[in-house]
């Protein structure tokens, strides 16, 4: 079995757009013997063997469909081997005779040929751009058209919010802007060209750019895995009573313990209790209790559930509250947004709007109704005290404002 060449690989040290540095630099290698091999836009990787301090190299723009047969044999015939192509952008050919004629000898002739490059860079920049639109394109719409989401992402979900902040900022610094900067770097150069001045050579700093790149880029492949992880195992199931350590009214208490009431089995339940934790918000409930119910006044359906969130400073909560109300007050519509995509949607057949209710020892509160179909009406509390935010549904209870005041008289004080 034929043993696999080892090649040495180095970091470019010149930027992608400075030709001249780039040749000036794969001579340099060869003349300590390090013969070119195959080049990317980062690193370059050489064959070990004897030095050849006269070699030279020269770039050709890269074209559309491909390198032309008839122009690398008429290179040939003056002295320039084609190498290898660098990220269809070059053409790298390498000269060892010194009589070879110089690629390029007119600067006004040279620029001509960056048109292509620039054209290519545009159409890849906007290529760049609709890609990330792409990826990200439900999340953006939901920013776009539920702005007040913000804030729950903020608090509730601080991991993923801060996941896609560094997402954005490591694509604008490490996709984006380089092609930008590319881009007015090669219509720069083609000005000079165009104005007779060779090009120059560079500096040959960008080797830490490059590695610097490299964490970037393994930072936001592995990030995202980590915070889906983490956001997993963040949620915490309620096993039952002993767990419900938070503000709650359980149906009993609701009906005073003077009703017959068959409790909805995990199995029949739409959603499980739980509990998760976010940076901004510790300790977040999501909890439920729902039963069918049969009491001398009422025969039928009824839930209370609630949404109780304690942050860790009292403008989390403020925050939050906020845009749990503005989402709340845009409940209806975004409901018959929603039902138009079903053959036989439920219908809105009341709805109060949110008013504000003065109430001792609250920071806020607000109260609406909603009504689907013929089903019992939904009187909905959202309010805070402090750093603590909730979400208290009450739906088929003989007094939601009982259920309030048996909610409230747990909260902190």
């Amino acid at each position: 079995m034929k043993q696999r060449e080892k090649l040495v690989r180095k970091i470019i040290p010149v930027e992608i757009y400075d030709m001249a540095g780039l040749e000036r630099w794969l001579a340099d290698m060869a003349a300590q013997g390090l013969h070119l091999v195959k080049l990317s836009s980062e690193t370059a990787r050489f064959r070990r063997g004897e030095p050849t301090p006269g070699t030279r190299f020269g770039l050709e723009i890269a074209g559309f469909y491909g390198i032309d047969p008839e122009r690398n044999a008429a290179y040939g015939e003056a002295g320039w081997t084609y190498v290898t192509t660098l990220s269809n952008l070059y053409y790298v050919y390498r000269a060892e005779r010194a009589d070879a004629p110089t690629l390029h000898t007119d600067p006004v002739t040279q620029s001509e040929t960056l048109t292509p490059l620039i054209r290519r860079t545009r159409r890849s920049r906007i290529f760049v751009v609709a890609y990330f639109l792409f990826c990200f394109r439900k999340t953006l719409v939901e920013v776009v058209t539920q702005p007040w989401i913000l804030g729950q992402y903020a608090v509730l979900k601080t991991g993923l919010l801060l996941t896609l902040i560094l997402l954005l900022a490591g694509w604008f610094i490490f996709a984006l802007l380089p092609q930008t900067n590319s881009l007015k770097r090669w219509k720069r150069m083609r000005r000079q060209l165009a104005d007779g001045v060779p090009l120059k050579e560079g500096r040959r700093d960008r080797a830490p750019i490059v590695v610097l790149n490299w964490c970037v880029t393994a930072l936001c492949l592995i990030l995202p895995v980590l915070t889906t992880v983490a956001s997993a195992r963040s949620v915490h199931r309620l096993s039952g009573p002993e767990e419900w350590t938070f503000p709650h009214v359980t149906l009993e208490q609701a009906f005073h313990g003077e009703a017959d009431i068959t409790l909805d089995t995990p199995q029949m339940m739409t959603r499980y209790n739980t509990r998760t934790a976010s940076l901004l918000c510790p300790e977040q409930y999501d909890w439920w209790s729902s039963g069918e119910v049969r009491s001398d006044g009422y025969s039928g359906n009824a839930i209370v559930a609630v949404d109780f969130y304690r942050t860790r400073t009292d403008w989390a909560a403020e925050w939050l509250f906020s845009s749990l109300r503005t989402e709340e007050a845009h409940e209806p519509e975004q409901f018959r947004k929603n039902q138009k995509q079903f053959i036989h949607p439920t219908v809105l057949t009341v709805h109060q709007p949110l008013q504000a209710v003065a109430l001792p020892g609250l920071d806020s509160l607000e109260y609406t109704i909603l009504q689907y179909d013929d089903d019992p009406l939904n009187h909905i509390y959202l309010g805070r005290r402090g750093n603590q935010v909730f979400r208290l549904l009450c739906r088929g209870v003989p007094d939601q404002a009982e259920c309030l005041e048996l909610f409230l008289a747990q909260l902190d004080p």
